[in-house]
């Protein structure tokens, strides 16, 4: 395996060589002996800024591949005392070795096993499951491998079942009846952490989410764990539906499942997802923690993204699922409105990353529909 030194974030890693594994000048890194993706240093980035807010004495990088993300905790997290890095490639393992010291770790450990076979072993602080597709077959023994009071951080990049577009896989994966929805990006999110929710309360546990966020093509949350049946209980009571009219565009989130018609136009033509978590995405005290550390991160290359991204999920954590604009204005046959107009309409609604062309807002659909009416006259 030819290898290549890279430099990410303050970590020094040895890489397998893209240009050996290009096929036709393409290249994936699902191509090389072990899987490096330069796409998900955002990602990881975001990470070591949450992870050092959490300040964690024991780690466990479960799906370690190259060592990245486990390294980058130890060098750019403070408080760190053990990490322990997996994975069940003996040549991933090799490179985990080799890139540990490279940059001087001197109390990890290296495991080549299987990752939920090795989590219901042990009991660490955090835990971080980055793998490929789905966290699904991980969920219950990564709850288990975090002590109470610790946290847990998945990415997913199954966005097909997770937004409705594979509505089968999401029902076998996460237990949920899911189907395009004009805010679908924001319903994945919540299908995942619902599956998480509902897994951690059958070991009589809850998750609360600290930080959610959608980036590129894939989802990451972070929460924190708690123990206690009534904690359980408490958080499932927080899971629901999403109901959209798909003949005038209205939507909303709520407990009951049976809705045959829509509240606002009365039509029939509506579709229902769930159940899903209706609750908050963030967590506003641990981000304002996350926020007050953050120029201490000057150094990494996504640094104004960070914080970019940070801020809106401050701002939107107010709301409940989004509206696209492109969507209701094609439901009710106008033009599309300039989002900055929509947003001094409404006053009380702010800008979603989940999407550019969506806005969120407590305001009543009428006041919505009034405002896609009449927001032309503001400037863009």
């Amino acid at each position: 395996m030819k290898l290549k030194e890279i430099t990410e974030g303050k970590a020094r890693l040895l890489v397998p060589d893209p240009e050996e594994y290009k096929k036709e000048e393409k290249y994936d890194p699902s191509w090389a002996p072990v899987f490096y993706n330069p796409r998900m240093v955002f990602n990881r980035d975001v990470s070591v800024v949450v992870v050092s807010a959490l300040s964690p004495k024991s780690i466990v990088d479960t799906l370690s591949a190259t060592g990245v993300r486990g390294i980058r905790y130890y060098l750019e997290s403070s408080k760190t005392e053990e990490v322990l890095f997996n994975d069940k490639s003996p040549n991933a393992v090799e490179l985990i070795r080799r890139n540990v010291e490279v940059n001087g770790i001197e109390n990890a450990k290296v495991y080549n096993r299987d990752a939920n076979s090795l989590l219901y072993e042990l009991k660490v602080d955090y835990v971080d499951v980055d793998p490929f597709g789905s966290p699904a077959p991980f969920v219950l023994s990564s709850i288990n491998a975090t002590k109470r009071g610790g946290s847990v951080a998945y990415t997913a990049t199954d966005l097909s079942p997770l937004e409705g577009k594979a509505r089968r896989s999401c029902l076998r994966k996460y237990y949920v009846h899911n189907q395009r929805l004009s805010f679908s990006k924001e319903v994945g999110i919540r299908v995942l952490v619902s599956k998480v929710v509902r897994d951690s309360a059958v070991l009589e546990r809850t998750v609360v989410p600290l930080i959610s966020f959608y980036s590129d093509y894939y989802y990451r949350v972070f929460f924190r764990v708690l123990g206690g049946a009534r904690r359980a209980d408490n958080a499932l009571e927080e899971l629901g539906y999403f109901i959209e009219c798909q003949d005038c565009g209205y939507h909303e989130g709520t407990r009951e499942k049976c809705v045959d018609k829509c509240p606002y136009c009365g039509s029939k033509n509506v579709k229902v997802v769930g159940p899903v978590w209706l609750g908050k995405l963030v967590d506003e005290e641990f981000l304002g923690k996350v926020m007050s550390s953050i120029d201490k991160f000057e150094y990494l290359t996504s640094f104004q993204m960070v914080k970019e991204l940070l801020t809106s999920l401050r701002d939107e954590n107010r709301f409940l699922a989004y509206y696209n604009l492109d969507f209701l204005a094609s439901r009710h046959k106008m033009n599309v409105p300039p989002t900055r107009g929509m947003l001094e309409c409404l006053g009380e609604a702010t800008r979603t990353h989940f999407d550019k062309k969506g806005i969120k807002t407590n305001k009543k659909y009428e006041e919505v529909l009034e405002c896609l009416k009449t927001s032309f006259s503001y400037n863009r």
